[in-house]
């Protein structure tokens, strides 16, 4: 029977399946839901921690579900996904309602998700949008995946080119975010391995392990990578997403140790993980318990009486504090009751004669535990952590990350001073990197940079072994990616305000302008257009404030300064992109392709935007920008004299300005895909001045007027004189 809590809601919700039979009648393989035997009469939903009766939730008659069976549910905002009878169905436990997500032809039997309780920065929030739901059991080739990226309210067909290369009987797909890759599980015969896929690349493999019947996975929360597996009479562990799975050994007694479950005899009936704890009950009611870790992982026997009965459930409410759940029903009453049992298993493991060693650390924390950090592009972060040996003791610390392919590391460790009782202190600085710039791992094992990743950090001890239930080995998670407190803002050292060429005061009150209609290009291909007309708009004073002041005949380019919130971080000298967002054409740009030392042909606004199912201003971004300056096989230099329309980086381009005078309103984006994983763009405004009037005559008009005004005025300087000579003469 399978007992779960909300993710990252210290037990405001917990889900519980009772034994029976309609609701949860096989072993479920997601992460989320404590994998063991479901249920054959209900599924209970509590949200005051078992304290009251609860009454079974039923699955309304419009559904049409005649014998409901549950072979998969999860946690997903506000709602329970659950797979009844091969569809998603959802539950909403706000308010009670049921809906319906997805009806296949094909037999869902898994649902998966993962999440992150780190913070609630996007990069962490939104890795639970992610769901995948799939049927297992046919060959990988042939398998059908569906995928949500909103919290499972629109499901679509997961394409995946790789799994049509692969062979084996499919038994699960997982994107597991500590490596940011797809985590396919495999069985041939009595082996499985996990096969690694990550978009446009070829996948990875992990060591085979023995497999002679279905597995059943729980993914342990903090997103370290610990995967538990187990069946009826086997039980393993892989600290690191399934890359190396080992038999979890068991100690019996002090001296009796097996070296897998399946060697104990004993067959198992409920399991519960926590970060780096496990917790397992037998079908003849035993209690083992364990820790998880690089080299000391292991269980044992808790030889204390413990409450199970058959239907009991088991979970971890805390570090150290297991949680035994019994139900109970009258036969008169459609309402459950409940026995709730809490061990704490720092008190038990010290009445026990085990012969378990003392925690070799007093102390070991970091500064990064239980938290989120953002590591943008080329950035380096500082972490520290503390650790006290125990007198006479010298424990090995070790770091780890769960994605090396992302995420490099330096360590240096010294001592720094002692405590009150004369023990050492040690002072551990950890220095994090991107892998790429880290100079320490092959070009092939380093993950495509220009693609966000995640990784988690732990600190732990080399044989930290269950005497160290209160340390607990520091862990955080590490965003490889955007810093969403970035922005850009374009510098406005003089404004058209400060030189009353406008006022703020008409800006506020509605202000309008007019674009003529030969000076624009909705399609933003700067061509004129027979069908345009004047346009007039209305200038967004709070969005843009007064614009920045510009002389129409001066080489000009917007300086760009990067913050963070309300601190100043730098001058953005990376490679740029501007465009008028109303389709203004009359401007140029002073550099072509060929005096940009361009070495293979650039792109512009025109060939992004048809190239494109983005169609407009934001058709051109960091994610399919090419830099000109290397070579591309598929844009040769073609056309050296066409305009350069990239600004800042090693060029000296600049905009110059046809003989207009007004408000342009320009967006600006950082195109350059090394510089921040950010979408770094904003909209400013500027108006230009010291334009000539254009002309509204023809020029062949305007010409014969000027010959004929010169003409008359050379008539006029002939004849007035003689005139004022004839009229002397006749005085």
């Amino acid at each position: 029977m399978p007992l779960t809590r909300l993710p990252c809601a210290c037990g405001f919700v917990w889900l519980l399946a009772v034994v029976a039979v309609a609701w949860l009648s096989e072993l479920k393989e997601n992460e989320t839901i404590s994998d063991v035997k479901l249920c054959r009469k209900a599924l209970l939903l509590t949200k005051d921690n078992f304290r009251s009766s609860i009454i079974p939730l039923n699955i309304p008659k419009m559904f049409q579900v005649q014998t409901a069976k549950v072979s998969g549910a999860i946690y997903s905002s506000s709602c329970i996904l659950l797979i009844i009878n091969g569809n998603i169905y959802a539950y909403d436990y706000e308010d009670g309602s049921w809906s319906i997500l997805l009806i296949t032809e094909v037999f869902i039997t898994n649902i998966y998700a993962e999440y992150c309780c780190y913070s609630s920065d996007y990069s962490c929030s939104s890795i639970s949008n992610l769901i995948l739901v799939y049927a297992i059991g046919g060959p990988v080739s042939d398998a059908v995946i569906y995928i949500s990226n909103s919290l499972g309210f629109d499901f679509e067909e997961l394409s995946l080119p790789q799994l049509k290369l692969l062979d084996g009987t499919f038994e699960g797909i997982f994107f597991f975010h500590s490596m940011s890759k797809f985590g396919v599980l495999l069985k041939n015969g009595d082996t499985a391995r996990f096969a690694y896929i990550e978009p446009a690349k070829n996948e990875t493999w992990g060591l085979p392990f023995h497999m002679s019947r279905r597995l059943h996975m729980l993914n342990l929360p903090g997103l370290k990578g610990f995967l538990i597996f187990w069946h009826e009479h086997r039980l393993l562990f892989s600290h690191n997403s399934g890359q190396l799975v080992e038999d979890i050994p068991i100690k019996e007694k002090k001296a009796v140790t097996h070296e897998s479950f399946g060697l104990s005899g004993k067959s198992i009936y409920a399991i519960a993980g926590y970060e780096n704890e496990l917790a397992v009950l037998t079908t003849d009611f035993h209690f083992y318990y364990g820790t998880l870790g690089l080299l000391s992982t292991s269980l044992i026997k808790i030889t204390e009486e413990t409450p199970v009965t058959n239907g009991s459930a088991i979970m971890f409410e805390s570090i150290g504090n297991v949680v035994i759940v019994t139900a109970v029903k009258d036969e008169d009453d459609p309402a459950y009751n409940f026995v709730v049992c809490c061990v704490n298993m720092q008190y038990v493991l010290m009445e026990l004669e085990i012969g378990l060693k003392s925690c070799k650390a007093e102390v070991l924390r970091g500064d990064f535990d239980k938290k989120m950090h953002i590591l943008d592009m080329g950035e380096t972060l500082e972490l520290s952590a503390k650790l006290v040996p125990q007198p006479s003791q010298l424990p090995i610390p070790i770091v780890t990350v769960s994605n090396p392919h992302s995420l490099g590391f330096q360590v240096k460790m010294y001592e720094d001073g002692y405590t009150f009782d004369g023990n050492t202190k040690f002072t551990i600085n950890i220095t994090l990197m991107q892998q790429h710039t880290s100079g320490r791992a092959h070009e092939s094992f380093i993950s495509d940079i220009k693609i966000p990743s995640l990784s988690t950090i732990t600190l732990d001890l080399i044989e930290r072994g269950m005497s160290c239930i209160d340390l607990q080995p520091p862990s955080g998670l590490i965003s490889i990616g955007c810093n969403w407190k970035k922005k850009i803002i374009v510098r406005r050292d003089l404004t058209a305000c400060m030189k009353k060429f406008l006022e703020p005061i008409e800006l506020e009150n509605n202000y309008t302008y007019i674009i003529e209609k030969g000076s624009y290009d909705p399609n933003y291909h700067s061509r004129p257009q027979e069908n345009n007309v004047d346009l007039t708009i209305m200038y967004d004073y709070e969005e843009l404030g007064c614009p920045g002041l510009v002389y129409y005949n001066s080489p000009w380019k917007p300086v760009i300064e990067l913050w963070e919130e309300t601190r100043r971080v730098e001058v953005v000298k990376a490679e740029f992109v501007l465009i008028e967002i109303h389709g203004l054409y009359t401007y140029n740009y002073s550099m072509t392709v060929g005096e940009a030392s361009c070495v293979s042909q650039a792109q512009n606004w025109s060939s992004v935007i048809d190239a494109s199912t983005i169609k407009g201003v934001h058709a051109w971004d960091r994610q399919n920008y090419l830099s000109c300056h290397e070579n591309h096989e598929s844009a040769p230099l073609l056309w050296p004299n066409v305009e350069y329309q990239v600004l800042g980086g090693s060029t000296k381009n600049s905009i110059i300005f046809d003989e207009r005078n007004g408000i342009y309103v320009f967006l600006v984006r950082v195109v350059d895909p090394f510089y921040s994983y950010c979408d770094l763009t904003t909209t400013f405004s500027i108006y230009v001045y010291g334009a000539f009037p254009k002309q509204t005559l023809p020029d062949r008009l305007v010409f014969m007027s000027m010959l004929g005004l010169m003409l008359i005025l050379l008539w006029l300087g002939y004849v007035i004189p003689k005139l004022s000579k004839s009229e002397r003469g006749k005085k």
